[in-house]
């Protein structure tokens, strides 16, 4: 009997102390630039603000600079920009 007993409760705490995994949960992050009176808003969704940090800081840098070369003041003034979102 008492093993029954014994038995029956291991059997319901050990479920109640079953692992529940979850998935990573992404919260959307939201980034302001502004240079020379463009403004860029984007909108990140991921796991951590450093990750959406770093992928809205590149997709800036890529929006600002355009195609082709940019001079070293506006290479300047574009890393700044893109390095210090606005709220």
């Amino acid at each position: 009997m008492k093993t029954l007993i014994l038995t029956a409760i291991l059997a319901f705490s050990s479920s109640s102390f079953a692992w529940i995994s979850q998935g990573p949960t992404h919260k959307e992050y939201t980034f302001k630039y502004k240079l020379a009176g463009d403004i860029l808003e984007i909108r990140k969704p991921a796991a951590s603000y450093e990750d959406a940090f770093e992928q809205a800081a590149q997709q800036c840098f890529k929006y600002f600079k355009g195609h082709g070369q940019v001079s070293e003041d506006r290479g300047l003034d574009i890393i700044d920009v893109c390095a210090n979102p606005r709220s």
